[in-house]
C-alpha cells in the first residue's frame, strides 16, 4: 500500500525514460477498488506472495512496458507491504493503524508531487494518454486505470500538505532506491 507517488518514485528510478506505458501500468493495480478483486490482483490473496509475484514476472512478456509496470507495482508493494515497511509500522501503532497510515500516505502523495521536479508533467502525460498499450489481465480495465489516474490528479494539484514525519521523503527516496536496484537484479534473475 505505498502511495501512487511512492511507485512513481521506483519507477523513475528503474526507468527514467520509459514509455508512458510503464508508468501508467505501475498504477494500474491500485485502479481496482473491489476490495476482494483488488486482493487477488495485488496477489495477497495467495500463502506465499515472492513466489506468486515470480510466476506472474514468468507468464506476462516483461519486454512489454505497460506489464512491466503492473509487475513494478507487485513488487513494490511485496517489499514495502511484506518486509519493508508496513510490518514495523502496524507493530509500532497498533489497533487502529489503518487510518493513520492512510493519512500518512495522503501527506506522502501530495508532498512528493508538489517537490519531485518530474511528477506534474508525468501525471499531466498519463492522464491525457488514451493510447498506452493496455494489455488485459484479471479485474484491472483500462477505464478504470483513467478514471484512477484523473482523479488522483486532480486531487494532488488541489491538494498541498505534508510532509509526512512518520515516513519522511528521505526514507521514501532511500526506499525507492533499494527497490529499484533490487527490481532490476530481481528481473534479470527471472530472466535466467
Amino acid at each position: 500500500m505505498p502511495a501512487y507517488m511512492t511507485h512513481l518514485i521506483v519507477a523513475k528510478k528503474v526507468n527514467s525514460n520509459a514509455k508512458i506505458d510503464f508508468y501508467i501500468g505501475n498504477l494500474a493495480p491500485d485502479s481496482v477498488s473491489d476490495w476482494e478483486k483488488k486482493q487477488i490482483v495485488h496477489l495477497r490473496n495467495t500463502p506465499d506472495m515472492e513466489s506468486a509475484l515470480r510466476e506472474f514476472g514468468l507468464k506476462i512478456d516483461i519486454n512489454n512496458e505497460y506489464l512491466k509496470g503492473v509487475l513494478l507495482h507487485l513488487f513494490v508493494d511485496w517489499q514495502w507491504n511484506n518486509l519493508l515497511v508496513l510490518p514495523d509500522y502496524i507493530k509500532k501503532n497498533g489497533d487502529g493503524w489503518y487510518q493513520k497510515y492512510w493519512d500518512e500516505g495522503g501527506l506522502i502523495e501530495s508532498y512528493a508531487f508538489h517537490h519531485t521536479e518530474w511528477a506534474d508533467e508525468l501525471w499531466e502525460q498519463m492522464d491525457l494518454c488514451d493510447t498506452f498499450d493496455y494489455i488485459e489481465t484479471p479485474f484491472i480495465i483500462k477505464e478504470d486505470i483513467k478514471i484512477m489516474i484523473k482523479s488522483s490528479r486532480e486531487w494532488k494539484m488541489e491538494t498541498k500538505i505534508g510532509p509526512s514525519i512518520e515516513f519522511p521523503p528521505a526514507m521514501i527516496d532511500k526506499f525507492a532506491d533499494d527497490a529499484a536496484v533490487y527490481f532490476n537484479k530481481w528481473c534479470v534473475d527471472l530472466k535466467s
